[in-house]
């Protein structure tokens, strides 16, 4: 039996956000494509009506990645100028430098999960990753009402607190709180 196109546009979208999940908690390397079929619900055989490669997978997985995570700092950015968009900063700053972020499964921030992986795969992913970036980044920078160094600095603290905190987590979670909170306690003064 042949597939309708809307139910292929389906398959193909939770495979998409099934190898998220699991590009998430794994890295890239970390998982084969008959596990990304399994956790998806579909058989292994059927990748390639969907996918030209693992790594198209990985460039779809990224950019979906982004488009969550943009979706959340956009909302910071579509306050309006002033007092409303900097109390919707520093809860994003709060949110994301939390406990709660640290000890989710997978970490749902694209730079954190796929930061020190993404140099090390294809130069398709590499392009997908810089681009969600890029926008994520100009995004941010109209949240601070500022410049692009600054959100290249705020997103480098923020990114760099969240994934040494991660780091530690299990085995001396005094330290882990510890990175958290410093972070936070600086971040949060200077806006």
């Amino acid at each position: 039996m042949r597939l309708t196109r809307a139910k292929a546009a389906e398959n193909r979208a939770k495979v998409i956000d099934a190898a998220l999940g699991l590009f998430q908690r794994r890295g890239f390397a970390g998982v084969g494509v008959a596990e990304l079929m399994g956790a998806a619900g579909l058989t292994h055989g059927g990748f390639y009506n969907h996918f030209e490669s693992k790594t198209a997978l990985e460039a779809e997985a990224c950019s979906l990645a982004f488009e969550r995570a943009l979706g959340a700092i956009g909302k910071v950015a579509a306050r309006p100028v002033g007092e409303a968009r900097r109390e919707a900063m520093r809860l994003y700053v709060e949110r994301y430098l939390s406990a709660r972020a640290r000890d989710a499964g997978g970490a749902s921030c694209p730079m954190v999960a796929f930061g020190s992986d993404v140099s090390r795969e294809s130069r398709e992913v590499q392009a997908r990753y810089a681009e969600g970036l890029r926008a994520y980044l100009d995004l941010m920078a109209k949240g601070l009402e500022s410049d692009l160094p600054a959100a290249h600095a705020l997103m480098s603290e923020l990114v760099g607190a969240l994934s040494l905190a991660r780091s530690v987590a299990r085995e001396d979670r005094a330290l882990s709180d510890g990175i958290l909170e410093a972070a936070k306690a600086r971040v949060l003064a200077r806006l």
